[in-house]
């Protein structure tokens, strides 16, 4: 029986030294999570921001109108500024507004300046004004249900509705930290299919400001509702016994924690290099780019996605807009896409049922390190990507045969 108390001292040991190694690497990246993540507890000072500058009871959040903010870009700060009705300043605002956009944060364009966004060179281009309603991290979903509260100027003609491939996980998610974890403020509305196919709302459960101080409460219900609680955030969890955890995923996991071991070793001896710091979130990027893809073969996951696109149309018909679906890829999308992206598929059969612009294929066979700005948040696109879009957005425009 000697064998059998050994074995249980070697598991043990290892099981202590891999919860110390998990919590001395969770402590400087919160993509690994560990049973504390389970209920997170809300920083004050930092939700006291969030709910000043972008909290909104209905689409979980957004650019507040009359805001401004400054970011680090590739090279040095960048500014952003929006208007009295939350568009971003784009340097047309004496010009009669005919387009508008809205999505996420390749609509709103993080890292370049206002002048520098696609909205702004398309504005240029056509010479009419460009309303950007464009939010960072927003799922297709929440830029639908922002374009369906808003009175537009009755000008605009043509509606886009821009987004990453990514979103096909965005509309699944109805509080961010199952999905991307550590984004704990950001609990969202989402859309689910009802028995005969048809879109219901379910409201994003922070309706009031003061919802923050027990959100522990509405846990079982969103743990219910929300598309990755079991599939990916109890999937990666570290929890006891740590060992079994590890072994549900251990190719991810041990990547993770050796990269950010490696990180922290070469802090420490004053060797740190862009490469090094960026490898723990590259990690985490590529295997997120990789589900999204993986959903786009998945039925239930594509259906609610049509659903919302089609929806999308209709809305914009009954005002007598034109509607344009544009996808743009990011940077990931395109290195994990070795000819052909699994997601192109899905969007060729969906511009059958309405004008849908994919630019996956164009964004690959251009100069690809030029149309990025390669951040931490996964590569947004740089001036010159920004110009690209606004080409094809053009181009579009008058292929089908939208005067302005």
């Amino acid at each position: 029986m000697k064998w059998v108390v050994w074995a249980v001292l070697i598991l043990a040991v290892v099981e202590i030294g891999l919860v110390l190694v998990v919590r001395l690497a969770r402590g400087s990246f919160p993509w690994l999570i560990t049973e504390k993540d389970e209920v997170p507890k809300l920083d004050v000072n930092a939700l006291g921001r969030f709910i000043e500058c972008s909290f909104d009871s209905h689409l979980g959040w957004v650019r507040k109108p009359n805001s401004s903010g400054i970011e680090h870009g590739q090279k040095g700060q960048v500014k952003f500024q929006t208007d009295s009705t939350g568009s971003r300043s784009c340097g047309s605002e004496n010009l009669m507004p005919v387009i508008a956009a809205f999505g996420d944060s390749y609509v709103f364009c993080r890292q370049v300046e206002d002048h520098e966004t696609w909205e702004a060179q398309l504005s240029g281009r056509k010479g009419v004004g460009v309303l950007n309603y464009g939010v960072g991290n927003y799922g297709v979903d929440q830029a639908l249900l922002r374009y369906e509260g808003m009175e537009l100027p009755s000008t605009v003609r043509i509606v886009v509705l821009g987004f990453v491939p990514e979103s096909i996980c965005r509309i699944q998610s109805y509080w961010k930290h199952y999905l991307e974890f550590g984004n704990t403020f950001a609990f969202k509305p989402r859309f689910v299919l009802g028995p005969e196919g048809q879109l219901a709302l379910l409201e994003t459960p922070m309706k009031h400001e003061s919802d923050f101080a027990c959100f522990q409460t509405m846990l079982p219900e969103i743990q219910r509702v929300d598309g990755f609680y079991i599939k990916k955030f109890r999937s990666l969890q570290f929890r006891f016994p740590y060992l079994l955890s590890l072994m549900r995923n251990p190719m991810r996991q041990m990547k993770l924690i050796n990269s950010i071991v490696f990180r922290k070793l070469l802090r420490s001896v004053g060797m740190s290099t862009s490469w090094s710091e960026n490898l723990p979130f590259t990690l985490v990027m590529r295997d997120n780019i990789r589900l999204a893809h993986e959903l786009y073969g998945d039925r239930e996951s594509t259906k609610l996605l049509s659903a919302i696109l089609l929806r999308f149309k209709k809305v914009a018909q009954d005002r007598g807009h034109s509607p344009l679906v544009l996808v743009m890829p990011q940077l990931m999308d395109l290195k994990l896409a070795k000819q052909h992206a699994p997601y192109q598929g899905f969007f060729k059969h969906m511009n059958s049922l309405l004008p849908v612009l994919d630019l996956t294929g164009k964004f690959a066979r251009a100069a690809v390190d030029n149309l990025y700005i390669n951040d931490q948040y996964g590569g947004h696109l740089s001036v010159a990507g920004n110009s690209l879009v606004a080409e094809e957005v053009s181009m579009w425009m008058a292929s089908a045969n939208l005067n302005l």
